[in-house]
């Protein structure tokens, strides 16, 4: 596969009469977005949208999911592929981007007992504040957004309420993708693994994401990935949105799909690939297995596959709490007992100051090489 990422910088976004991009200027006719959701919403009642923009003295409240506006140019499929499309394989030809710019929905989902299969899984409520000491926690305080806040009609499903906000944001970032077709691109950058240093390290990233339920599901080409056994993606179907995040329950942990899409270990292996790494592709799993026999089972799936694409080196990375942390130990655990050295990227627990008890879940003694990301119990 060979990629071409094509990037069409939003500078500004303003309201207008029509719907257009020039320049790095967006803009966009309200109307026209009316025009898309009316035909698409069953459970959702108004939705108003909203410009958020970098320094503007605004939070943006029950953010759920953000988008990465892109649209399909040449090769198979359409971007995040199989929700209005056939599943069709994605992350060959060229895919234009809205760079900078950003899709968010923004919904207060229903707190009750027909919401989530038990307490834990509840919606939580998540914050960007676009100024502030919590600004730097969010990389959509630095994007130009598109908010789009619904308001739920009573007495809907939550999977009604979850499908129709995921479906209605996903064809608006699409419908304002595509204004770039015609254009030139401000500039692109070619994602291609088949070049190899045979005398560098051959290196994977095994990426675990969460799948428990209404609200806190991941898709992979339009089907949420409960009975998913371990499997092979090649690094640029996650580039073209293969992966759509439904995950709304744990701000602190949960993945938005636009980093799924610019996922930045994944991003940081490209550039390092054929000087310093040879990139071999990325095994997705589900995280959240129900029982220890389920994760030793998913641990050996994925490496077996990552000694099938003759892995050295294989980086953990994992959506979700310690439910998910047990999944990953136990993956580098039967990867390093293959010969495969593991390493993985987590959070910390250790209170506020990151000195306090037990500073992660679980641990086996082969993660003896572990980059921490800091102490989710620290207070901003």
């Amino acid at each position: 596969m060979r990629l071409t990422r094509q990037y069409f910088t939003v500078k500004d976004v303003v309201w207008d009469d029509s719907t257009k991009y020039e320049d790095g200027l967006l803009s966009i006719n309200e109307q026209d977005l009316q025009n898309i959701v009316n035909s698409i919403a069953k459970s959702v009642g108004n939705i108003r949208f909203d410009i958020v923009k970098p320094g503007e003295n605004k939070r943006i409240i029950h953010a759920l999911d953000a988008i990465q506006p892109m649209w399909k140019v040449e090769g198979a499929g359409r971007c995040y592929s199989g929700f209005f499309s056939r599943p069709s394989t994605v992350g060959d030809g060229v895919t234009n981007i809205l760079n900078g710019f950003a899709v968010i929905e923004s919904a207060p989902l229903p707190w009750d007992s027909t919401s989530a299969s038990s307490g834990l899984l509840y919606p939580r409520d998540a914050i960007i504040d676009m100024i502030g000491p919590a600004s730097g926690m969010s990389p959509f305080s630095d994007t130009m957004n598109l908010v789009m806040s619904y308001d739920l009609i009573e007495g809907k499903s939550s999977q009604e309420y979850d499908n129709d906000i995921r479906l209605c944001a996903l064809k608006v970032s699409e419908f304002l993708a595509k204004l770039t077709a015609d254009k030139t691109p401000g500039y692109s950058e070619e994602f291609c693994i088949d070049d190899v240093n045979p005398s560098l390290p051959n290196v994977i990233l095994v990426w675990q994401c969460q799948n428990q339920g209404v609200y806190a599901n991941t898709y992979l080409y339009g089907h949420s990935i409960d009975n998913l056994v371990p499997t092979v993606l090649h690094p640029n179907e996650m580039l073209d949105g293969c992966i759509v995040s439904g995950n709304y329950v744990w701000p602190a942990f949960k993945v938005p799909t636009y980093l799924h899409v610019n996922h930045p270990i994944l991003l940081e292996l490209y550039r390092k690939h054929g000087s310093e790494l040879n990139l071999k592709g990325v095994v997705f799993s589900r995280s959240h297995n129900p029982t220890n026999w389920h994760k030793e089972r998913s641990a050996n799936f994925c490496a077996k596959l990552a000694e099938y694409l003759k892995a050295e080196g294989l980086i953990m990375a994992w959506e979700g709490g310690g439910n998910a942390a047990v999944d990953g130990m136990l993956t580098i655990q039967a990867a390093e007992r293959k010969g495969i050295k593991a390493t993985a990227i987590t959070f910390e627990f250790g209170g506020k100051d990151g000195t306090e008890g037990d500073l992660l879940v679980d641990h086996v003694p082969e993660a003896d090489a572990i980059v921490s990301g800091g102490s989710i119990e620290k207070e901003i």
